[in-house]
C-alpha cells in the first residue's frame, strides 16, 4: 500500500466521521447518552478542519446552537487548561529571556 493510498483511507475515515457527527446533530435533541457523549467529544477532540466545516453547515447550524447551549459546561476550559495557556503565555518568553541572559 503506498503513502498516497493511506493518505486517501485516512481523509476517507475522518470525512466518514464527520458525517456521522453531522446525521447525530441533525436528530438532536433525539440522541441517546452515548451519541451525546460522541458528539461532545468529536466537538472538543476533533480535527479543527473537520470541526470547522461541521459548524459551518448552515443546515445544521440551528440543532448544534441549541446542543452546544445545552451542554455549554462541557465546552468551557478547565483550570488545567487555562493554567497551561497562562504558563505558556509567560513561561515561553521568561525561559527565552533566562536563556538569552545566561548565554548573552
Amino acid at each position: 500500500m503506498t503513502h498516497q493510498t493511506m493518505h486517501a483511507e485516512e481523509a476517507r475515515a475522518l470525512r466518514a466521521d464527520r458525517q456521522h457527527v453531522a446525521a447525530l446533530i441533525s436528530r438532536y435533541p433525539r440522541l441517546s447518552e452515548s451519541e451525546t457523549k460522541e458528539i461532545i467529544t468529536f466537538l472538543r477532540t476533533g480535527r479543527h478542519l473537520d470541526v470547522g466545516m461541521l459548524t459551518g453547515d448552515e443546515a445544521l447550524k440551528p440543532k448544534l446552537e441549541a446542543f452546544m447551549a445545552e451542554h455549554k459546561q462541557h465546552f468551557r476550559l478547565k483550570w488545567t487548561e487555562s493554567l497551561a495557556v497562562t504558563a505558556g503565555v509567560f513561561g515561553v518568553p521568561t525561559a527565552a529571556w533566562a536563556l538569552w541572559e545566561a548565554f548573552a
